[in-house]
């Protein structure tokens, strides 16, 4: 596979090992997005690079930065080609990038006469905008998936870098958020656009979210609807806001399209 322009904005051509610290930083940025992203370093993306059945495409823009990448194998036992993930710079439209690349990579597993193609959707939603356009066609697993919170204040802490992110989002929230999880708190100061966590704060608390593992569990995997939970009593709210900003704020931090950040490498 040679550079292959499809706009004035967009050129794809295999990853080389040079692109792996771009790579790495793009990847860094777009699991910002997710809960449970693995930690990666070059050795990571060194031996994604080195085994032959894989495919690694990469995204560029018209000035040849690295804004998105493919990574997928050829599994020879069972002559399947495997999706394994998509991954787009956040700053970029993730429909606009992916799709390129999801064509290209179907293309050549269609050429090396795969028997079945697939893509699993837990690593990102957003693979339901671009596939179905390819002939894809969802379908129902029978595996079951479980997750269990054994210490309740190091999951928060994992989940701090999330909270930051999407609070950062939210242009309109100044102040400092407080999350309950029995017992155990995360707190998160925005000023000026910036956003800290604070390790204890004795300041008054602008917005307190209080609620179970189960509930924060069913919110991070986008089982269960932050307003609704609010509703019916699930999780509580203490803070001054009018019921329409605490209603847009949830959303913020817990918006349904959030999924687990799946691992196969």
């Amino acid at each position: 596979m040679g550079v292959e322009c499809l706009t004035t904005q967009i050129q794809l051509r295999e990853a080389k090992k040079e692109d792996i610290p771009q790579m790495l930083n793009v990847y860094k940025e777009f699991s910002e997005e997710f809960v449970g992203a693995a930690s990666r370093d070059v050795n990571d993306f060194r031996r994604m690079l080195r085994k032959k059945d894989n495919i690694n495409l990469v995204a560029l823009n018209n000035q040849n930065h690295i804004i998105g990448y493919v990574h997928a194998r050829l599994d020879k036992r069972f002559n399947r080609g495997e999706f394994e993930e998509i991954v787009v710079d956040p700053k970029h439209d993730f429909e606009q990038v992916a799709r390129p690349l999801a064509e290209k990579v179907n293309k050549a597993f269609v050429e090396r006469k795969a028997a079945v193609i697939v893509a699993g959707s837990l690593r990102n939603p957003a693979y339901e905008k671009i596939f179905p356009a390819l002939g894809f066609f969802e379908t129902e697993s029978r595996d079951i998936f479980m997750y269990a919170i054994l210490d309740t204040q190091r999951f928060l802490n994992e989940l701090a870098s999330v909270f930051t992110n999407q609070l950062k989002k939210s242009e309109e929230w100044s102040g400092l958020t407080q999350i309950e999880c029995e017992g155990h708190s995360i707190f998160l100061q925005k000023a000026n656009g910036n956003v800290e966590p604070l390790v204890w704060t004795n300041q008054p608390i602008d917005f307190k979210v209080i609620l179970t593992r189960d509930i924060l569990t069913k919110l991070v995997f986008g089982v269960t609807d932050s307003v609704e939970s609010l509703k019916t009593g699930q999780l509580k709210i203490e803070t001054t806001l009018t019921r329409e900003k605490t209603n847009r704020l949830l959303r913020a931090l817990f918006p349904k399209k959030q999924f687990l950040l799946l691992d196969h490498w």
